[in-house]
């Protein structure tokens, strides 16, 4: 707190320093903390003044979290870096999150706030009193955040490992998203990307059946393939995501030339809405082709959450 009549701190603007994805890191040197499946967020906390959460790209979320906003009062002068989530089942729920996210009336931003409360994970601290810390080593800074005793319903400031790979294997035994690797006498590089930060997901494969394409726009290639896993005695596929990313090189057009030979005037898939946009082109496909994909999580919807190509099975 500042002396009784003293100036008010005025807190500087920070953009969030970014990672870059990567392996796991070898050798010494790094900590290790948990990647939190949520919104990346600045918190602004003067002493008095009212606090502000912005989003990574400036979004004024403040008005959006009220029970965050409470938590923070009174706790600065300061900037924190973090993480806004809802908790669900001792995870993180990005789906729960993206309901609050999107909420902007007060009536339906009070409904939330009770209903799936979210938190400010705060894993780094740019500033505190008048004082920049974006020159301190990553070590020092979370050894400052730590010493704050920030810890309140609506606040966490969870510890970061040692060792980098055992958060690594903590992280997947508790299924969380992945870890975050950072080189411990890194300093806070504002809106850079950098490679003193690596994350690392966990990620989970699964065994699919093709179910129909999305061809590129003349249609000499594939855009992306719908897919699904068998319904049990029917012949039919339950419809799990539209997988568009992770082909290599020319793969794309040979796996266009095999699928239309399995080409089908009907859907193999149990649901009529596969969720696309209206006026979507979708080539449908005999359900006989195998393919495996890498992807982060199931929704609730049981969609493939950021799913990944991997091939075609044999």
């Amino acid at each position: 707190m500042s002396p009784r009549g003293s100036a008010q701190v005025t807190l500087p603007h920070v953009e969030p320093m970014l990672a870059t994805a990567g392996p796991l890191p070898a050798g010494p040197g790094w900590m290790g903390e948990v990647k939190w499946d949520g919104v990346r967020c600045v918190a602004y906390v003067p002493e008095a003044a009212p606090v502000r959460l912005l989003g990574r790209h400036g979004t004024d979320l403040t008005d959006r979290f009220p029970e965050v906003v409470e938590a923070l009062t009174m706790r600065g002068p300061l900037v924190l870096d973090g993480e806004l989530v809802v908790m669900r089942g001792g995870r993180p729920s990005f789906a729960a999150l993206q309901g609050r996210v999107h909420r902007t009336r007060p009536a339906a931003v009070r409904t939330g706030a009770a209903a799936t409360p979210a938190v400010f994970v705060a894993f780094d601290l740019p500033h505190t009193g008048e004082r920049s810390l974006l020159i301190e080593p990553y070590a020092r800074r979370r050894q400052l955040l730590e010493g704050l005793e920030l810890e309140r319903p609506g606040l966490r400031v969870p510890p970061a490992w040692d060792s980098i790979t055992e958060a690594f294997g903590w992280t997947r035994e508790h299924g969380l998203e992945g870890v975050v690797a950072k080189r411990s006498d890194s300093p806070y590089r504002p809106g850079t990307r950098s490679r003193d930060w690596i994350k690392i997901k966990h990620l989970r494969t699964a065994d699919v059946v093709i179910g129909g394409w999305l061809p590129a726009p003349r249609e000499a290639s594939v855009r992306a393939v719908l897919v699904g896993v068998p319904v049990e005695a029917e012949g039919r596929l339950t419809f799990v995501g539209s997988v568009g990313t992770g082909f290599a090189g020319a793969e794309r057009r040979a796996l266009a030339a095999v699928l239309r030979r399995i080409d089908s005037p009907v859907s193999p898939f149990t649901a009529a809405g596969l969720g696309l946009p209206r006026g979507t082109l979708v080539r449908f496909v005999r359900p006989e082709l195998r393919a495996e994909v890498e992807f982060l999580e199931l929704t609730d919807a049981g969609r493939l959450r950021q799913p990944v190509w991997r091939g075609l099975r044999g």
